[in-house]
């Protein structure tokens, strides 16, 4: 899992760095909802990985011709001492950060719900009903309730959504009212609730990548952005004062819920009264091919490092030489170490259909006998991608050196892994 983590990082990085740094000319050229749509991007460039990362592994040969070489040096190893202790480590760090936010998520699930609970339900007035509403399909049978303890109007609940209100929305004019219930309409039928909570799920795989959580951050800023231009595309200069004025009065600093939306946002206020004096018209097929473009981009990327990580030998054979997704480093031997001694150890091993590995032997090293045991103990514990029928005799070799090779130095093949 942490490998897969690792490899989806790069990436997934990358793209939102991307988006973020040219946030505000994209914002001013497409405008609020196709830069919302370009978000689209980020699972597309998921699902790119994903393939890249796992259709290679289906079509590889079963059988490995070549031999593979990986370096064993003995500073990097005697430094870190016991590299598995720490990889255990460093896993139950990651795995106790996203159990957190996970329970945070349950946690506020359950809190909306029990609000939603002892929430009053509010009739809607007649003249709402009409006009810029037009409820029809699933938003007839939306219920808008009233509770004080509600700061900001939101739209809350993924498979019972309800609209929850502050007291003091009876308050409001129609218009204005008309205008706050438009803009959670949309994101009911724009599905943003589910968008939020598969945004939210990413953020806790990569809880501790803070680009993760600016660009969902922003992501959510965005869809406000986007609401907003949804609901005044057909409002006159007056309506669209109205609904500066109701943007103005639940400017509160609301909670960025993972569950619900939140109308009332001081932060991105004046960005969204600013949005409200332009127009510009939807490219939704254009801004789609562009977020496929950047999904496609961001995972050629990744396989781009990947490949000049693992591949960077021109005579090894890509087609017949899987590699392993978790590699125990041997142990340099310390009287070996202490001596100055460098070798290798040439051995054979199978590969069953889970990726374990099993029936390894020594098939030459050189010394004889120095770094045979430390060598077979390592590998024994090495991980391959699973296979439909496994992988016999497969063979590779540990060159244990004191330090990295110079590059002028030809070799067959000398990676890190």
């Amino acid at each position: 899992m942490i490998s897969l983590i690792v490899n989806l990082m790069l990436p997934l990085t990358l793209l939102c760095a991307v988006i973020l740094l040219l946030h505000r000319p994209l914002l001013a050229r497409l405008g609020a909802h196709n830069t919302y749509m370009l978000w689209a991007s980020v699972p597309l460039l998921l699902a790119g990985t994903l393939l890249g990362l796992l259709v290679p592994a289906r079509l590889a040969s079963p059988s490995l011709e070549q031999l593979q070489h990986y370096r064993v040096l003995a500073g990097e190893l005697l430094s870190q001492g016991d590299n598995p202790t720490l990889n255990l480590i460093l896993a139950s760090i990651w795995l106790l950060g996203s159990l957190t936010l996970l329970g945070a998520l349950l946690y506020q699930a359950t809190q909306l719900k029990r609000l939603s609970n002892r929430a009053e339900a509010l009739e809607l007035p007649q003249a709402l009903s009409q006009g810029p509403l037009s409820l029809t399909g699933r938003e007839t049978s939306l219920v808008i309730k009233c509770h004080p303890e509600i700061d900001s109007p939101m739209l809350a609940g993924l498979f019972k959504p309800v609209i929850l209100v502050p007291t003091g929305f009876t308050q409001l004019a129609p218009s204005q009212q008309a205008a706050v219930l438009s803009h959670e309409l949309k994101h009911l039928t724009r599905h943003d609730i589910a968008a939020n909570l598969f945004g939210y799920l990413l953020a806790t795989l990569f809880w501790f990548n803070p680009v993760c959580w600016l660009a969902y951050r922003r992501f959510r800023d965005d869809q406000e952005l986007a609401c907003d231009a949804e609901v005044i595309t057909h409002m006159d200069k007056q309506q669209r004062i109205a609904y500066s004025q109701t943007l103005l009065a639940y400017s509160q600093q609301a909670h960025l819920g993972m569950l619900h939306t939140h109308y009332g946002n001081k932060t991105i206020l004046k960005e969204r009264i600013m949005q409200m004096k332009k127009t510009h018209t939807k490219r939704p097929l254009a801004i789609l091919g562009l977020a496929l473009t950047l999904g496609l981009s961001g995972a050629l990327i990744n396989q781009s490092a990947i490949a000049g990580d693992k591949h960077n030998d021109e005579h090894h054979d890509k087609a017949k030489a899987p590699s392993p997704v978790m590699r125990i480093e041997p142990a340099y031997p310390a009287e070996a170490a202490k001596q100055s001694v460098e070798g290798y150890v040439q051995l054979a091993f199978d590969i069953d259909k889970q990726g374990k590995v099993s029936n390894v032997s020594v098939i030459e090293s050189s010394p004889a006998g120095v770094f045979d045991v430390e060598a077979v103990k390592a590998l024994s514990q090495w991980r391959y991608e699973a296979s439909p029928e496994g992988v016999s005799q497969a063979k590779v070799q540990l060159d244990f050196m004191m330090s990295a090779p110079k590059a002028e130095i030809e070799r067959v093949r000398v990676t890190a892994g």
